[in-house]
C-alpha cells in the first residue's frame, strides 16, 4: 500500500484539485469507447461505420497533439485544461441531446467525436506539462503515479459503469454523464490558485515554436532514442492483442480465457501504479529500458501457446511493468527538459505512442496471414526487447540519474536539468 508519504501530495490544494478533476474526467471519459459502439449501432450503423468514427476520432486526437503541444506552452496550461473541459463537456452533451432526440446520424457522431479527440490533443500534453507548477520537483514521481493510478482504476471500472448504464437507460444516458464529468473538472481545474507559472518563450510563429521544442529533443539523441524504441514497443505489443483473442479462439479457452488475461492485466496496472508512488529508481532510464523487456512475456508465451496461468501472470507481470515505468518516464521528462518546452516534448513522446499502436493493430493480422501466427508473435517478442537492451548501450541513457536531493538530472551536468524555483506555496 502507498505510504502516508506519497499521499501527503493529497494536501497540496492544487494539486488535489487536479487529481480529483483527472479522475472524475476520466471516470467519465471511460465510459466512451463501449458507449460510443453502441451508441452507432442503435443509430443504424454498422461495423464500417463503427470503425470510420472510432479511426476520425484517433485521427482527430494524433493530427492536433503538435498544435497542442505549442499552445499548451504559450498559454497558461490551467487555462488549456479548462478550455479542453469545456469543449469536450460540450461535444458529450450534444450527442447525449442527439441521442435522446433520436436525430444523431452517423456523420454527426464522426464529426463531434473527432473534435472530441481534438480537444484532448491539447488537453495531453497540457496535463503533463502542468504538473511541475503544482509540485516540488522531489515529490514529481508520487504526484504522477497517483494520477496514473487514477487512470487505470477507471479503466477498470469504466466499462463496467458503461455496460450497466446502457442496460438500464442507454447510451444517451452514459453519453451525458460524460458531460457532466468535464463539466465538474472545469469548475474543480477553475478553483486551482497557483502563485506560480511556468516561465514562457517569447512566442515565435507556430512552426518556430514547434521545431524548437522537437529539436531539444533531437540534440539528445539518446533521448529521441529511448522514445522511439517505446514506439516500436507499443507497436510490437498490439500484435499480441490482435492475436490474442484469436489464438485463445482457436481451442484455448475462448473469450472466457481472453477475459482472464484482460483481467489480470488491469490488476497489474493497478499494483503497478502503487508500486509508482514509493519506488524511485537511482538510474531512471536504465531501469526503465530493463523492465521494458518483460514485455516479450505475453507475445512469447502466446506462441507456443503456454497453459492459461501461465500466460495470465505474465501479462499480468507486463502489466505492472508498464504501469510502474509510465510514471517513471513521466517524471524523468518533467526534469529533463525545461518547463516552457515541455508540453512540446509531451506532445511529440504522444504522438509516437498513438500512431505507433493503432499501426500495430492494422498490420498483425496481413502479417500473421502471411509468417503464420506463431512466428509472428515470436518476431513481435524480439521487437520488443531488442531496441531495450540495445537503449542501456548508450552512454546519454546511463548518464541520467536521480541526483542527491531526489531530483532527476544528467551525471556531471547538474544544469542540465530542468530549473525552477522551489514548489508554491499553494493555498
Amino acid at each position: 500500500m502507498p505510504s502516508p508519504t506519497s499521499l501527503s501530495i493529497l494536501r497540496e490544494r492544487p494539486y488535489r484539485l487536479l487529481w480529483t478533476a483527472r479522475g472524475i474526467s476520466a471516470l467519465g471519459n471511460a465510459l466512451i469507447p463501449v458507449t460510443v459502439v453502441f451508441a452507432v449501432l442503435r443509430s443504424g450503423g454498422g461495423a464500417l461505420d463503427v470503425g470510420t468514427v472510432l479511426t476520425c476520432h484517433a485521427v482527430g486526437q494524433v493530427a492536433m497533439l503538435p498544435v497542442g503541444g505549442v499552445w499548451a506552452d504559450r498559454l497558461p496550461r490551467k487555462l488549456v485544461l479548462m478550455a479542453t473541459d469545456a469543449v469536450q463537456a460540450f461535444c458529450y452533451g450534444l450527442l447525449a441531446v442527439m441521442i435522446f432526440l433520436h436525430q444523431a446520424a452517423v456523420w454527426q457522431f464522426a464529426v463531434t467525436y473527432t473534435i472530441a479527440g481534438m480537444a484532448m490533443a491539447f488537453f495531453t500534453p497540457a496535463s503533463r506539462a502542468v504538473l511541475p507548477e503544482l509540485v516540488a520537483a522531489e515529490r514529481l514521481q508520487p504526484a504522477n503515479a497517483l494520477l496514473g493510478l487514477t487512470d487505470s482504476t477507471t479503466k477498470v471500472l469504466g466499462p463496467a459503469l458503461a455496460a450497466l448504464l446502457l442496460a438500464v437507460s442507454g447510451p444517451g444516458t452514459a453519453m451525458l454523464v460524460n458531460a457532466v464529468s468535464f463539466l465538474l473538472s472545469f469548475v474543480l481545474v477553475s478553483r486551482m490558485h497557483l502563485h506560480r507559472q511556468a516561465r514562457r518563450s517569447g512566442r515565435q510563429h507556430f512552426f518556430a515554436d514547434l521545431r524548437d521544442g522537437w529539436q531539444a529533443v533531437a540534440r539528445r539523441r539518446w533521448y529521441l532514442a529511448n522514445l522511439l524504441a517505446w514506439g516500436v514497443w507499443n507497436f510490437a505489443i498490439a500484435f499480441f492483442f490482435v492475436l490474442g483473442p484469436v489464438v485463445m479462439e482457436d481451442g484455448h479457452g475462448g473469450a472466457t480465457a481472453w477475459s482472464v488475461v484482460m483481467i489480470t492485466g488491469s490488476v497489474g496496472s493497478l499494483v503497478g501504479g502503487l508500486a509508482a508512488l514509493r519506488y524511485r529508481p537511482r538510474r531512471p532510464l536504465v531501469v526503465t529500458n530493463a523492465a521494458a523487456m518483460l514485455g516479450v512475456l505475453p507475445p512469447a508465451l502466446l506462441a507456443p501457446p503456454a497453459p492459461l496461468p501461465v500466460i495470465a501472470l505474465g501479462v499480468a507481470v507486463t502489466f505492472i511493468m508498464t504501469s510502474l515505468v509510465g510514471e517513471v518516464l513521466a517524471t524523468t521528462q518533467q526534469q529533463l527538459f525545461p518547463e516552457e518546452i515541455l508540453a512540446r516534448v509531451s506532445s511529440l513522446d504522444w504522438m509516437i505512442s498513438l500512431i505507433a499502436m493503432p499501426a500495430g493493430y492494422a498490420a498483425a493480422a496481413p502479417v500473421a496471414q502471411l509468417l503464420g501466427t506463431r512466428t509472428t508473435l515470436l518476431a513481435a517478442a524480439a521487437l520488443i526487447g531488442t531496441p531495450c537492451l540495445l537503449l542501456n548501450l548508450l552512454p546519454g541513457v546511463r548518464s541520467v540519474r536521480r541526483l542527491p536531493d531526489g531530483t532527476i538530472g544528467i551525471e556531471g551536468e547538474r544544469d542540465t536539468a530542468a530549473t525552477r524555483p522551489e514548489a508554491t506555496t499553494v493555498q
